[in-house]
């Protein structure tokens, strides 16, 4: 029995593949080109889940990883400081301390833009993991929709300000993909242009595959 969601031959109750429910008592054959279409299509696919299983697509993202530009971080400039300023108090401390407390207060700062981009949904996806690896931002969830999904990832911190997060909603089709992505900052009233510079990198990441490959159609076309 093949699982009509993702192709792959399951059996029991629920693919383990996929998660999906089988359907009991009813095989469903695919015929074996339409399942290795199915398999390497995923530029059209909208299942967070399914873009990362694509080796091609986890070696990218491994390889910007590995190649990812490690700034200072704000914690090590405190650190620095420490060492050149005298005083009584760890300003690096201080500051693991004083930021969830200004976050408590409802103190913090970001910025949101939103754009489409003519890719599918399911080369938004993978370009925007690539671009979370590329720039050091630790991808850490995804909330997965029926037809968009939600990718949250670390806004490391930097000279600008301190640990942030970043969050982007992909919503789209086989043409054209919503994103809306925001930073948010918590326990900072400023972040000195750092929002801004953050998500005009990511959009010109996105107009961009960053080394993935094309799928089988367009190969094909």
């Amino acid at each position: 029995m093949y699982c009509s969601a993702c192709g792959m031959n399951a059996e029991g109750r629920y693919c383990h593949h996929c998660g999906a429910r089988l359907q009991e008592g009813i095989p469903v054959l695919i015929p074996i080109d339409q399942v290795q279409d199915h398999l390497i299509d995923w530029e059209f696919d909208s299942q967070y889940k399914n873009i990362i299983r694509v080796d091609a697509v986890r070696s990218v993202i491994v390889h910007h990883s590995a190649n990812a530009t490690k700034g200072i971080s704000g914690e090590a400039i405190l650190a620095l400081y420490d060492k050149i300023v005298a005083s009584p108090v760890s300003l690096e401390s201080l500051a693991a301390v004083v930021q969830p407390l200004y976050e408590s207060m409802g103190i913090r700062t970001g910025k949101k833009r939103s754009e489409t981009i003519e890719a599918p949904i399911g080369r938004a996806i993978a370009r925007t993991l690539c671009s979370f690896a590329l720039h050091g931002q630790l991808f850490q969830s995804a909330q997965q929709f029926e037809s968009h999904c939600v990718l949250n990832a670390d806004l490391p911190s930097s000279v600008c300000s301190l640990k942030g997060r970043l969050t982007i909603s992909l919503n789209g089709d086989r043409d054209r993909t919503q994103i809306t992505a925001s930073t948010t900052i918590p326990g900072q009233m400023y972040d000195w242009g750092k929002s801004n510079r953050c998500l005009e990198q990511l959009f010109k990441d996105l107009q961009s595959d960053l080394g993935l490959p094309p799928s089988s159609r367009r190969q094909a076309a």
